[in-house]
């Protein structure tokens, strides 16, 4: 191993992951549950626990962490803030981690660290605009304009997964909002929007897939297992997914002008033999700007830690003012 080190971290609602790596890349990770019971200090504790007990022997060497983690985040306080997404929905990360470890911690959210990782160390390498989407449990992205990581006032921009794709649309997202991307496409969504289009769908031939969707039941591993064994409800329900992925894709990719698009997350990379090239292809046709490269990030699931890796190595000029 090198001398240098830095610690990258992947915070999601089911499962924490931890790597060691320096400039080159990742070296080792490890993986564990995300805690689910406690308090605010219960997530900084199990990872500052198993960096000591993973790491430990490293960690004179260990220049600085990078987090990137589920949101909403408080950049000024580098903490989450009322996430959805798990029991404990708010929680420290950067002032505890900072004073038991004695390293530099920079927190960034998960889709926006995906951006910076494919900046540094994927396709946006030789780029200065890029845009990073991840369709998995929910639709987010990041995008870097003239190499300046977007941020928002507190760190939570491009929240793209909210785009309305169909206006008079009665599917629902998490959020409440009706029409949104992500309530077609994110995958904690996808059962009951299936459940929605079952109850609405006039079937000559009531399918496996169509009686799961009407019991909620039609999951996204289930719903792509059926569209490749040629249910016909399925067919309907990956298509009304990639209509919107399509809409969603043209309008970030008209609001940011990027060189490059990425897209990840695990609904997406599963499943790209079935979705990449009509979302692509579909998308195309509602540009306004030249249109970007785009295709699936060479980091796959690994994007987010080579993002809390590249924050580490090399934090972003517009996250350093959170820290003066």
């Amino acid at each position: 191993m090198a001398n240098e080190y830095y610690l990258a971290i992947d915070i999601g609602a089911t499962n924490t992951r931890i790597a060691i790596g320096s400039r080159n890349g990742i070296i080792n990770k490890i993986t564990y549950r995300t805690p689910r019971e406690g308090n605010e200090l219960s997530i900084p504790v199990k990872i500052y626990e198993e960096i000591k007990k993973n790491y430990g022997k490293y960690i004179d060497q260990i220049k600085a962490v990078g987090i990137g983690t589920i949101g909403p985040i408080d950049l000024r306080r580098g903490r989450v803030v009322n996430t959805p997404n798990l029991p404990i929905h708010t929680f420290e990360l950067r002032d505890p981690l900072m004073e038991w470890l004695k390293k530099p911690v920079y927190v960034l959210n998960d889709a926006v660290s995906g951006a910076w990782g494919e900046k540094f160390f994927g396709l946006g390498r030789n780029y200065s605009n890029i845009v990073y989407i991840t369709m998995s449990t929910g639709i987010g992205g990041g995008a870097i304009v003239n190499d300046h990581l977007l941020l928002g006032k507190m760190g939570n921009a491009h929240e793209i997964g909210h785009i309305v794709v169909k206006y008079d649309s009665d599917i629902k997202c998490g959020c409440g909002g009706y029409g949104h991307w992500e309530a077609y496409a994110g995958g904690a969504n996808i059962p009951r929007t299936a459940r929605v289009l079952a109850e609405k769908y006039k079937p000559l031939i009531e399918t496996e897939a169509y009686r799961e969707a009407l019991r909620g039941e039609l999951t996204p591993p289930k719903l792509f297992e059926y569209f490749r064994r040629n249910d016909l409800f399925a067919k309907y329900v990956v298509e009304e997914i990639i209509d919107a992925s399509a809409a969603g894709l043209a309008t970030t990719i008209n609001l940011y002008d990027p060189e490059v698009v990425t897209i990840g997350g695990s609904i997406y990379l599963y499943n790209q033999d079935i979705l990449k090239e009509p979302i692509i292809r579909k998308a195309l046709k509602h540009l306004v700007t030249e249109p970007p490269i785009i295709d699936t990030t060479p980091l796959g699931g690994d994007i987010v830690l080579y993002g809390a890796l590249a924050t580490a190595i090399n934090p972003p000029e517009d996250l350093l003012r959170f820290y003066r």
